[in-house]
């Protein structure tokens, strides 16, 4: 799992956060977290809540029906309350824990998911033994309490999920084997066999019970509701799938110009066919990380954003295997816990295989030694300084905890997005046109990543026409790889990039027109980033004075 650190000293849970507000606004919060807690406890585990992180999804009849009412109860107990009296940032929070509230209703009693994905149980699961294997390793009592639950879970998900389609059944295979990677490999011991055998028995009768169904969709309505009301988004997804088409005119545009004055592929030089040559798993993650850390030389040479006392550093790590049915091998970050004495966090990168040829490893060495002309260039900077690493460090400092353990995955993605290209304009990665390109190609597979999210999530497109379009492929010869899988897994996540990234720029030339003469790049990234990890909607209240959208 690579480098590990221990912040469990904090030995905080969810009942000792200081959450700012009127005492029956934080009973409420603090039960809405705790269902979503109940719901995915990695987040817990995530956010530096070790001790609230020792638990499974529990998806039963009787469980959801609990969940329901206790929503139910704290969105009418929000209701009732004076919001619109409070403060900017009380604000802010009310309709921050309101979106949260009514995203888990919508799961849990329309959208429903857990009646066909087994995923439901075993992802927050798999993600909780990472997150706890990572930042507190000596926390064998929580793994192994999590662990012994794990034969009880899969006999609820037998009785639970009735109708795993096809592509449920197969991405759920994959998180199987990165559990049972955990389970054999990183945790043997007695309770984790019994764990290990309950999954593998599930896992040779899924192919079994599988429907004829491919996949399911949340459908039209379904999505259009997470876009305003999760996501408070300010577009519909027809208007955001118009700005995106436009959008990919404009690049498509200037890639077609800057094509021609690229230069000729280089050669590798005869240290880096050496470097090749003897390539091991230590080294190709010694380049990961060397770059991340040139990154925050060069971001603190150019001044385009702070970065403050206590963002700790970034490590590059091999993807953890049970991630890799959805983010891919490579391509994902964890950041530190929001909560605990460590800012440490890792990149997750592509695994090193001994096999590679002499022509694989030399691509890895260009790649990164080279990052500034490279692919690795943005990539680098998105998943770590000043992207998602950056970002999510400085939320962790925000003393408010809703603005950290809440995370706004279009506030988190739509910065790691919009960081690559002001990184590039402020000269951290140089000057070159294959360095612009490059950033334009990251922006152009975003943007492609609308249309298809939109098109499959609301039946317009099957997820082969998707992969179709998204591989340039004739009619039914596109791969449906993991990121399109992520369509049907994480409705409206692969929206997120393009819409964080729009609306940061046009909150941008509203501050401008607000600050006039004073504005100042490194300032409004300041602000914009002090708010913490919530939606841009509520950002642009305290960054504008605008009211907060309405519940």
């Amino acid at each position: 799992m690579g480098l590990m650190v221990n912040l469990s000293e904090a030995a905080m849970t969810l009942n000792d956060l200081e959450i700012p507000g009127t005492p029956e606004f934080v009973r409420v919060a603090k039960d809405i977290i705790s269902v979503r807690f109940a719901l995915w406890p990695n987040a817990a585990a995530e956010s530096g809540l070790f001790d609230d992180a020792g638990l499974v999804p529990s998806l039963s009849p009787a469980n959801i029906a609990y969940l329901i009412k206790r929503l139910k109860n704290d969105l009418k107990a929000l209701r009732q309350m004076p919001w619109k009296a409070w403060d900017v940032d009380r604000q802010m929070d009310f309709r921050w824990i309101v979106a949260n509230a009514e995203e888990a209703l919508q799961r849990l009693e329309i959208e429903r998911s857990f009646i066909h994905r087994p995923s439901d149980w075993l992802e927050p699961t798999a993600n909780n033994l990472i997150a706890l294997l990572s930042y507190a390793p000596e926390r064998q009592d929580l793994i192994k309490k999590i662990i012994k639950q794990i034969p009880a879970m899969v006999q609820e998900m037998r009785h639970v999920c009735l109708r795993p389609t096809k592509r449920d059944a197969m991405i759920a295979q994959g998180i199987i084997n990165g559990l049972l990677d955990m389970l054999q490999v990183k945790l043997p011991n007695r309770v984790a066999v019994a764990a290990a055998r309950a999954i593998q028995n599930y896992s040779e009768e899924l192919s079994k019970i599988a429907t004829s169904a491919d996949y399911e969709t949340i459908g039209k309505s379904n999505y259009a509701w997470r876009c305003q009301k999760a996501l408070l988004l300010p577009w519909t997804p027809d208007r955001l799938l118009a700005l995106a088409e436009a959008e990919l005119k404009k690049v498509d545009d200037e890639m077609a110009q800057l094509k021609p004055r690229l230069p000729k592929p280089v050669q590798p030089t005869p240290e880096q066919k050496k470097l090749a040559a003897s390539l091991t798993r230590e080294k190709l993650l010694g380049l990961y990380t060397s770059i991340v850390e040139q990154n925050r030389t060069d971001l603190l040479r150019t001044g385009a954003i702070t970065i403050p006392q206590g963002v700790g550093p970034i490590f590059a790590r091999e993807t953890p295997k049970a991630m890799i049915p959805l983010t891919g091998d490579g391509g994902s970050m964890n950041p530190p816990p929001p909560l605990g004495s460590s800012g440490t966090g890792y990149w997750n990168v592509e695994t090193f295989h001994e096999d590679w040829t002499q022509e694989r490893r030399q691509e890895a060495v260009m790649n990164a030694q080279n990052y500034k002309t490279t692919g690795m260039g943005p990539y680098a900077v998105h998943e770590g300084i000043p992207g998602h690493f950056l970002q999510l460090s400085i939320a962790r400092l925000n003393p408010n905890p809703l603005r950290s353990i809440l995370s706004d995955s279009v506030q988190n993605e739509g910065w790691a997005l919009y960081a690559e290209e002001a990184f590039w304009e402020s000269g951290g990665l140089g000057d070159s046109v294959q360095a612009r390109y490059n950033i334009l190609g990251s922006w152009r597979y975003r943007i492609r990543r609308v249309i298809y999210d939109v098109h499959v999530e609301t039946g317009r497109w099957t997820l082969q026409q998707a992969a179709d379009f998204k591989h340039n492929a004739a009619p039914g010869q596109g791969k449906i790889d993991e990121d399109l899988q992520r369509t049907i897994n994480w409705p409206t996540q692969l929206i997120g990039y393009f819409a964080g990234k729009m609306q940061i720029l046009q909150l941008k030339e509203d501050y401008k027109k607000k600050m006039g003469s004073s504005y100042s790049e490194r300032d409004f990234h300041d602000a914009l980033l002090a708010v913490g990890s919530i939606p841009y909607s509520l950002g642009r209240a305290k960054l504008l004075g605008e009211t907060i959208p309405e519940i």
